[in-house]
């Protein structure tokens, strides 16, 4: 195993920790509305999830092209999902619904972890691009694909972790006039840039 392969997959593990993307911010608002223990089938359905999508890339990432037309859909398609979400969240924020957030927010769970991450477009894009780039380094065929998941979920898994504590934090002083108003404005802020800038990178 080509320890240059390891190191670019822990680096992107770092990436992926400290990045307000779309399932760290989904974690972060449910634990602000619901606490995070509420996180723990949401998580294990986005985890699950993500695996799947390791497998299903793994096997057809010959057939993949990803500057070709289903490779832009993927980008395209990725990219209104990471909107969608902040736009929704920073309209959580400006609204005044918020003063009522855990009437406003649902309770999210294990099946929509799942379905989180088969809309999530760039998030396929990524992964086939890691198939395609690391498959052969890691053994390649079904170990290939398993080595590649287990490092890569185990990643995600720790930063849902972590930033469903931060959503604790914040659920803790949700009683401070304005705080989780401001708090949502700028999770939602966070994510519109990281898909501008994804956006605008994929052109």
């Amino acid at each position: 195993m080509p320890w240059e392969s390891l190191a670019y997959l822990l680096a992107l593990l770092l990436a992926g920790l400290i990045t307000p993307g779309p399932n760290n911010i989904t974690c972060t608002v449910h634990a602000v509305v619901h606490g995070k223990k509420s996180n723990v089938s949401l998580i294990a359905g986005m985890a699950l999830g993500f695996i799947s999508i390791h497998f299903i890339c793994g096997l057809v990432v010959d057939y993949f092209d990803e500057d070709g037309p289903v490779g832009m859909a993927i980008n395209a398609i990725g990219s209104l999902f990471m909107f969608l979400i902040a736009f929704g969240i920073l309209y959580l924020g400006r609204s005044k619904k918020i003063q009522n957030f855990p009437d406003v927010v649902p309770k999210l769970g294990f099946k929509t972890g799942v379905l989180m991450q088969y809309v999530n477009g760039k998030e396929w894009a990524m992964v086939f691009m890691l198939m395609s780039k690391f498959l052969s380094d890691f053994g390649g065929g079904f170990i290939g694909i398993l080595t590649i998941s287990t490092i890569t979920t185990s990643g995600g898994i720790l930063a849902m972790i972590v930033w469903s504590n931060l959503g604790e934090k914040i659920k803790s002083k949700a009683d401070q006039p304005g705080f989780v108003k401001k708090t949502f404005t700028i999770l939602g802020s966070l994510l519109f840039i990281l898909a501008t800038i994804i956006s605008i990178r994929g052109l």
